[in-house]
Formats: C-alpha cells, structure tokens, sequence
C-alpha cells in the first residue's frame, strides 16, 4: 500500500513539474510574462465647502500582468503576437472593493505589422488618447483633468467598468468593448472602439410621462481618435489630436427613454521645447463639446434632473477648454500646472446662468536619481452658483456652488 501511494504521488507530480517549469500551471513555456505595478500615494487635506477632510488615496496605484507570445506567422515580415495583460487596483484603504481581478485596462488581443486588435476592458480612445499628452498630472488623482473635461458636474466625473451606467461620463474605461490600434505610420496612429455590450429591448410598452409605446433599444459606444506627432529639426517636439465619442442610446437603457444620443469632440496640442543642459518646456491645449439629447426618460441621475424639462427631455450643450504646462529643470526638479474653464450649459437653446466653472492645479516635482518622485501640490474647483463640478477622480463631494480646494504631498514610483 505504501508502494501504491508513492507511485500515485510520482504519477500526479511530473505532470504538475512540467508544468510549473513553463511559468505558470498549465502554461507555454515560451510566453514571455511581465510583472509590473505603479503607485502613486498622497497625503491630502482636502476643503469643501462644508467641511475639511484628511485623507490618503491610492491615486489609480495597481499591479499588472502582460505575457506576448509568437504565435507563428508572419505578415509582412513581422511576426503575430498574442497578447495578454490583467491589470488591477492595489488599493486597501476604503477603496478596496476595487481590488477584484482585472479591473483596470485588461485584454487579449493579436498584433502586427497591422496593427493590434483586442477585446477585453480598457480606457476608450476618447480619452486616452489625449489624457497624457495634456495632463501633466498623470490623470490618476483629484488634480486630473477630468474634474471640469469630459462631464458637466452634478456628480462622477469618471466612469470605472460596467457595462452600462453613468451614461453622461465621456472619460471612460469600458468593460465589453472590441478596439483596433493602428500601427506608427510616420508620425501617424489612429484608434477605433466600440462596445459589445448590445441589448435590443424586449419590445414592452415603458411607462412615460406624456405618452406611451414600444421602444427597443440598440444601445453602443464608438470612440475613436486620430494623433500626429513629430520630432523637428531642432529637437523640439509637436503633438496634435483629435478624438470623437458617441454613446447611441446609452442613457436610454439606464433610465427608460425612448432613446438618447450623447456626442463629444476634442482638439488637442502639445509642444515641447528643449533648453540646454537638459532644460525642457511643455505647453499643452484641448477643447471640446459635450452635447446631450434624450427624450421621454422615465428619470435621470442627479447630474442630468438640473437640466431636465417637464416633458422629460434633456437637451445640453456644453464647450470646455484647458491649457497645462511643465518646465524641467534638469536636476530632478519640475514644476507643472493645468487650468481648465467650463462655459455656462447651453439647455433647449438658452444659457442656464451661473452653471460656468474654473479649476486649476500647481504643482512641485523632485526626482530621485533611481527615479522615485515627491510631490507638493495645490488644485482648486471654483463652481459658481448653479455648477457643481468635483475633483476630477477621489471627488470630494461637495455640493451645488461649493468650491473644493485641496493641498497634497505624494510619492510617486514605477515597478
């Protein structure tokens, strides 16, 4: 019996062996994996309006795995990869229900000479594709930009997964979404994604006020952008962009419309110039357009009832611009800065007077010579009378004409 049991445990052992020798349980030895991580912590007091807070956030910090494996052809001289990467959140203070697997940009896709297509969950090119040319910020915290770009206030100003809700947040990463990379062509990428979160209603009557009918919905995301970038003769670099978002009845499967149409445009610039002695300036610019359009909704969040008319519609138009900027000094020092100005909505055609506001943030960076970074920095919302916008991401909850300001220290560092 003791024989049996010891050739049992050889028999079940080698395979496991083999398997373990390959990287991981089950896997391809030739997989390439990656293990990586950002965290980027602050010490923040924070002012509302209401009251002062104290507090510590975690500022996007995650931990990710990526593995790239050829898988044996070739187009156009360039070998096919597949992809892999599950990326998540390392928070474990009151923001650790985020701490599931896979909750930030993950996918699997195939690369190329083509290009790279995935699906999987991950930022919309809406945003991303903008977000660190013009945020000198990193996007990852209450001083992003997202605070006035990207929502007209009255609540969260960016959307984290979910197949469907908060369907006015143009700053998304999407669960359920299919998108194409394009490869470098001479200076020039482009990107393309859609939702495949596709549902067509059952065809029942919703309850409406002032009127009643069938209503089935085909609800998708389409967020694509185009970039350019080049390196002049003199070493300076120029950046330009522009990206596009529409949610086709998004909002209407949330809050039982009888459809929705929301739209966004973006420009962008970016330029740096190089000083001697490893001196540089950067200077970035973006505007856009929100514009809104549902009819018939059975109810809306708390960031479209401001707006809301008495036939239940809602029809918003809102333009936003922004400008930051970054000098390095070239001894581990920087400073950065961004202000961003939202105009006063536009509903059904006329203006809804003191719904305008400004933010702003300032910065002092140092950089150690292993490239950990300590930061000082100071951002402030100004709402007028009838907005309401928030920090960008970590709001502080403050409420219709409150002004939020806040001073943090933070420790920034890459994995």
């Amino acid at each position: 019996m003791k024989f049996k049991a010891f050739a049992l445990s050889l028999l079940f052992a080698a395979p496991m062996a083999t398997a373990i020798a390959g990287g991981v349980t089950g896997g391809n030895k030739n997989s390439n994996w990656t293990i990586y991580g950002w965290q980027n912590w602050s010490l923040e007091s924070v002012d509302n309006g209401t009251r002062d807070t104290t507090r510590i956030n975690a500022n996007a910090a995650n931990i990710g795995f990526s593995a790239g494996l050829n898988t044996g052809m070739s187009l156009l001289d360039e070998p096919v990869m597949v992809n892999f990467r599950c990326e998540q959140f390392t928070f474990h203070n009151r923001y650790n229900g985020y701490t599931n697997w896979c909750n930030r940009n993950s996918k699997i896709s195939l690369s190329g000479s083509f290009g790279e297509i995935m699906f999987g969950q991950w930022l919309l090119p809406y945003n991303e594709m903008v977000a660190q040319w013009v945020d000198p910020f990193y996007d990852a915290g209450a001083d992003s930009h997202t605070s006035i770009m990207g929502n007209i206030g009255y609540g969260d100003q960016f959307f984290y997964n979910g197949s469907f809700g908060q369907s006015d947040a143009f700053n998304r990463r999407q669960e359920e979404t299919i998108q194409y990379l394009s490869p470098d062509i001479n200076g020039l990428t482009f990107r393309l994604a859609t939702t495949n979160a596709n549902q067509e209603g059952s065809g029942e009557e919703v309850a409406v006020t002032g009127r009643s009918g069938e209503t089935k919905l085909d609800p998708r995301i389409w967020s694509m952008g185009i970039a350019y970038e080049t390196n002049l003769s003199s070493g300076d670099n120029v950046w330009l962009a522009a990206t596009y978002q529409k949610h086709d009845d998004w909002a209407a499967v949330t809050h039982a419309c009888d459809a929705s149409d929301d739209r966004s445009y973006r420009l962008a610039g970016r330029y740096i110039h190089q000083w001697q002695a490893g001196q540089s300036t950067q200077i970035s610019a973006m505007w856009e357009t929100l514009e809104y359009d549902w009819e018939g909704c059975v109810d809306a969040p708390r960031t479209m009832t401001a707006v809301m008319t008495g036939n239940n519609d809602i029809d918003v138009e809102r333009d936003a611009w922004m400008i930051s900027g970054k000098h390095v000094f070239g001894d581990g020092y920087d400073l950065r800065f961004s202000y961003m100005d939202a105009d006063e909505l536009e509903v059904d055609g006329s203006n809804l007077n003191d719904s305008d506001a400004k933010a702003y943030n300032v910065g002092a960076y140092y950089t150690m010579p292993a490239g950990t970074e300590l930061r000082l920095t100071y951002s402030k919302v100004a709402n007028k009378s009838a907005s309401n916008y928030d920090f960008g991401i970590n709001g502080s909850g403050a409420a219709v004409s409150e002004d939020v300001k806040m001073w943090a220290v933070g420790i920034v560092q890459w994995f």
